[in-house]
């Protein structure tokens, strides 16, 4: 596929379960291919750009909200059907708001990978100023470096700090400022969809501390993998690895 092409979403594979893909905070809608690629057989996955990453047209004002009906919007779009909810990091705080909200046509199952919790995502005032510089490579990179523990090729690392800079620059400091700021626990108690929690042990961004108290409470029922010796961008790190655990799941 294209490095970026800026539509409304990506698919690869033709299989009879789709799963629809939203992206981390710094990502984009390719992010996943690596991922999809090894799925495709057995899946068919849809990957979204969400409002402002990957060339996409931003909301006139991001909100948690606007994020979600655009994924949901999505959805209806394409007319899924019993598909799979799959949320990296924003991404996965989207999507089980995006679940909430939605009246009909709810997925089957949701998966959430190394996902922000619901609650507030706690960031350090200096971590938050360096990453207001934006875009700058050089702190792109950094950002990289600092979330992930194991080598990433060189056109996954490439692609990780490149989607950062893509990204639109109010969307930007939208996130860094409110979104991973706003509580949404509460308004997301009651969906009883099955949900699988993804997660490393390892992980810089998000501790297994922050996944037991400030994500686990707050979903009915979760099963949970805990990986180790693997950073924070799980799906670009470790592909082969995780298309293996979902296939597990999802049989």
């Amino acid at each position: 596929m294209q490095e970026y092409t800026g539509l409304k979403y990506e698919r690869i594979g033709n299989g009879k379960r789709t799963i629809v893909f939203v992206h981390y905070f710094g990502g984009d809608a390719g992010s996943w291919s690596w991922l999809a690629k090894r799925l495709g057989k057995k899946y068919t996955c849809i990957m979204l750009n969400l409002p402002g990453f990957g060339g996409t047209k931003p909301l006139a004002e991001p909100s948690i909200y606007g994020m979600a009906q655009y994924i949901n919007v999505c959805i209806e779009e394409l007319k899924l059907k019993d598909y799979i909810l799959c949320g990296h990091s924003m991404g996965a705080k989207l999507v089980l708001y995006a679940a909430q909200i939605k009246n009909a046509n709810l997925p089957k199952k949701i998966l959430l990978i190394a996902p922000s919790p619901p609650t507030i995502e706690n960031m350090s005032n200096d971590e938050r100023k360096r990453m207001l510089n934006h875009p700058n490579r050089d702190e792109a990179a950094n950002t990289v470096h600092g979330a992930k523990q194991k080598k990433m090729g060189k056109k996954r690392l490439l692609y990780a700090v490149n989607s950062q800079l893509r990204i639109e620059e109010e969307t930007w400091k939208w996130w860094l400022h409110t979104g991973m700021n706003n509580n949404i626990a509460e308004r997301i108690k009651g969906l009883d969809i099955p949900t699988d929690v993804i997660f490393s042990n390892d992980d810089p961004v998000i501790s297994t501390e922050v996944i037991y108290n400030e994500v686990l409470p707050y979903i009915a029922n979760p099963s949970t993998v805990a990986l180790s010796k693997v950073g924070h961008l799980i799906p670009m790190e470790m592909p082969r690895r995780l298309a293996r655990i979902i296939k597990k799941l999802h049989k």
